[in-house]
């Protein structure tokens, strides 16, 4: 189930438009369904906008610089609609896998551009202690990442500040089958750093979070 493109009137352009823009995403969910010794599971892959402000035309001065405090403000709450209609486009694709399958061997995995306390995460997961309702449990999704120690549980380095932004959500059949879950940052760069300077990761600024199951 796919989200429709929201309407919004950009009030900062340098030449306000005369009808409303459509708020597109930046990049499609991807699902794959695999079977694995005769487990039939799901896997969908996601890469949620970034908070850096969406571009307003006629507003910037460079990659990073804006002209007004304003057209920055309405770039960064476009790309904050973008990141929750992302989700929320994840989470409706969750429930209609789960009204066809009571137990669904499903995993979410990817760059959520957001840790597990912040919004997306709880959409996504679909807590009972945020539903309010106990009989929607077996539609929730587990965090795996919660499960690293805290010292260890950062995916990127951030103008020197470890963050956990790429996660692993599974249903309870997949969690039931966990064996382990690492990140390996042990060689990660700090991005902001990196990119300021221009310089290209080894591999990525982001490190591998990787689960493994008893199949």
């Amino acid at each position: 189930m796919t989200c429709c493109p929201r309407l919004r009137r950009l009030v900062t352009a340098e030449t306000p438009p005369t009808e409303p823009t459509k708020i597109r995403f930046d990049r499609p969910l991807l699902r794959t369904d695999l079977n694995v010794g005769g487990v039939q599971f799901t896997v969908v892959n996601v890469h949620l906008r970034s908070p850096l402000a969406t571009a307003i035309p006629g507003q910037k001065l460079s990659p990073f610089g804006w002209k007004s405090v304003s057209s920055w403000a309405e770039g960064y709450a476009l790309s904050a609609i973008k990141r929750m209609e992302q989700t929320l486009e994840l989470r409706l694709l969750l429930d209609e896998i789960f009204k066809l399958e009571p137990r669904p061997f499903v995993l979410v995995e990817g760059d959520f551009n957001a840790e597990d306390s912040e919004t997306p995460l709880r959409m996504a997961g679909g807590a009972p202690e945020d539903t309010g309702n106990s009989e929607l449990t077996a539609r929730a999704m587990v965090i795996l990442d919660r499960a690293v120690d805290k010292d260890r549980r950062f995916s990127i380095l951030h103008h020197g500040r470890p963050q956990m932004v790429d996660h692993i959500l599974a249903s309870y059949a997949a969690y039931g089958r966990l064996h382990a879950i690492e990140i390996h940052n042990e060689a990660l760069g700090d991005e902001a750093v990196g990119n300021a300077k221009g310089v290209e990761a080894a591999g990525s600024y982001h490190a591998a979070v990787v689960a493994t199951f008893a199949m």
